[in-house]
Parts: structure tokens; C-alpha cells; sequence
């Protein structure tokens, strides 16, 4: 019952899903699941295609969009993996089954990480808006990093390449040497921030480290936007004032506790662009996966309202 992606063109017997797959999401543990996922469509008399390669991907969506039949597509692995299938521009309905480290797509809408829930939703849940937010037409479900925290989340990407360019799996444990040398050696630019509010009015923020989030969590769950929502037209800034790793720190206590909204130095705004100009080098995150730098003479992010749709379970938001 299983038709490699590497056929794009053939012909479906009956109702199919598409599975964009990535191998070293996590331990490494998604080929397995991904094969519990296509028995589990099987029983269900459902075709799975399966890429585990960019160009697979990219040739899968396409064919989800051209092909009749297809119920949805399938990011099989962490949150980057989600990102790039939504960076394809599908325009069927999209999921997840969970192999990353943090898992926070599927967290947030209650997406159990067995393959026979991911089944079951894909059969029996419900369709929920999605926006994203957009970087010079790269797209990110998540949030976006500027600062400190895309430096280690660059750090971190770096240590994770293998000899031969492949991605080797990881875990919490090893963001501690990039966080421990971006403490070190990150210089803290100061960020110009313009942000396009409600109103429609432009403000004038500045700060040390930015973050535009589309959902409300970051790593290790912390809700550092907890008011964001994925369907709202909107993206939650949330800027940090002051510099230097122990007020890093100071601000990540505060996270914890939840009181930072309601601290001096912690600006929250929802807008619906913002464009960021600053005169050192500053590295960008979209979706824990590296972004690039600031690029002259400003970067700039913007919302996309319900560019896409996604399976949920049929109790999500009740």
C-alpha cells in the first residue's frame, strides 16, 4: 500500500497522504515511526507516499496540489521538518507526527506523537487556520529569533553537521556548548525595531534581543508570548531591552515565572510587520533553524493570515 515519492506522477488507486519525512529529526528515530504510520493508513485503506529528501518533498507537495485524492500531507519529523513542508506552499491540509526534540507545532495543538493517533486524526479530526510568518519569502509557523538567541540556535546548527554536510540527531543536552559561547562572545548589537501595530501606526522600539511569535511557546514549553494565537492575523513581538548574557538571564527568570510581560525593559506589542535595522552583525532564527543575518539596509517579517490549513484532533480548541 505504499508508493515511493520518486513516482510523483503515479496515478493514486484510491484516497492517499503524502509523508515528508526526515530521518535525523530527534535520535534519529523517524524511519520507524514513519513506517507504523503508513501501516496505520494501510489498515485504514489509505495510500501512503513517502519522500525523504528535499527534492522528494518538493515533488510531493507538488503532486498533492495536481493529483486527485490526496487528504493531506504529513511533516514526519521536528519542527524544522513542519517548517519546510509549510515553505513548499501546499494547499492541502497539513499535519505532524512528532520525532523532533521539542515538538512544539504538535504540542501546541495536541498531536500525540503515536502514529496510530496521527491516523486517526488525519481520518477523523478537524481542519483549524494556520497563519505564518513570512522573511523575504521564507515562512515559519513558530517564531523567529533575533539576537542571542539565534546565535546559539546558529552554534548549535553548526555543531549538528557531519562531515559529509548530513545533519546529525540531537537533544536538549547539546545546547549547553552554544549557549555557554554565545554568553561568551556575543556582543549584543542594539536592534532598531519598527513595528506596525493594530492601528496601523508605526512604533520605535529598541532593544538587545527580538522575537516575533506566531504560536505562544519557545523551548522547554516556556510561554513567552502567552496571549499569540496561530489564527488571529497577528504576530507577537516581544522585545528585550537591555544587553549582556546575565541580563539574559535575568529575562529567562522571568519567563519562567511568567512575570516578564509585566517587567520595565520587556516590550510586547502584536503587529503585523516589523522591519529591524542594526549596525553589528546580528544572526535570525526561524523555527530553531538558522535565518541568516540582518540584511541591509533592514530585515523585515510580516504576517500571512490563514496561509494554511492543518489537521488537528477533533477535541483541539474545546
Amino acid at each position: 500500500m505504499t508508493t515511493r515519492a520518486d513516482d510523483p506522477e503515479a496515478t493514486p488507486r484510491g484516497p492517499w497522504v503524502g509523508i515528508a519525512a526526515n530521518a535525523h529529526s530527534g535520535s534519529g528515530r523517524g524511519k520507524r515511526r514513519v513506517g507504523r504510520l503508513a501501516e496505520a493508513l494501510a489498515a485504514r485503506g489509505i495510500e501512503a507516499r513517502v519522500a525523504w529528501t528535499p527534492e522528494g518533498r518538493g515533488e510531493l507537495v507538488a503532486s498533492a496540489d495536481r493529483l486527485g485524492g490526496c487528504l493531506g500531507l504529513v511533516a514526519a519529523g521536528g519542527d524544522g521538518t513542519v517548517a519546510a513542508v509549510c515553505n513548499e506552499r501546499p494547499r492541502v491540509p497539513i499535519t505532524v507526527l512528532p520525532a523532533g526534540t521539542e515538538n512544539l507545532f504538535a504540542r501546541h495543538y495536541g498531536i500525540d506523537g503515536r502514529p496510530e493517533r496521527v491516523a486517526e486524526t488525519i481520518v477523523g479530526g478537524r481542519l483549524a487556520r494556520l497563519d505564518l510568518g513570512q522573511v523575504d519569502g521564507r515562512r515559519f509557523s513558530l517564531m523567529a529569533g533575533i539576537g542571542f538567541d539565534a546565535d546559539v540556535v546558529t552554534r548549535h546548527h553548526a555543531a549538528r553537521l557531519g562531515p559529509l554536510g548530513t545533519m546529525r540527531p540531537t537533544n536538549r543536552a547539546a545546547y549547553v556548548q552554544p549557549v555557554l559561547r554565545s554568553s561568551w562572545s556575543y556582543r549584543f548589537p542594539p536592534l532598531t525595531i519598527l513595528a506596525e501595530g493594530i492601528d496601523g501606526a508605526v512604533e520605535t522600539l529598541v532593544g538587545a534581543t527580538a522575537f516575533l511569535f506566531n504560536l505562544p511557546r519557545y523551548a522547554l514549553g516556556l510561554r513567552f508570548a502567552p496571549s499569540a494565537r496561530e489564527d488571529d492575523g497577528w504576530l507577537d513581538l516581544v522585545v528585550f531591552r537591555d544587553p549582556g548574557p546575565f541580563r539574559a538571564l535575568r529575562y529567562l527568570w522571568m519567563v519562567l515565572r511568567g512575570l516578564h510581560l509585566r517587567r520595565a525593559g520587556v516590550y510586547h506589542r502584536r503587529v503585523r510587520r516589523v522591519d529591524v535595522t542594526s549596525a553589528g552583525d546580528v544572526p535570525v532564527q526561524l523555527d530553531g533553524d538558522p535565518g541568516g543575518m540582518l540584511a541591509a539596509p533592514s530585515w523585515s517579517a510580516e504576517v500571512v493570515p490563514s496561509a494554511v490549513e492543518v489537521l488537528v484532533p477533533a477535541n483541539y480548541g474545546r
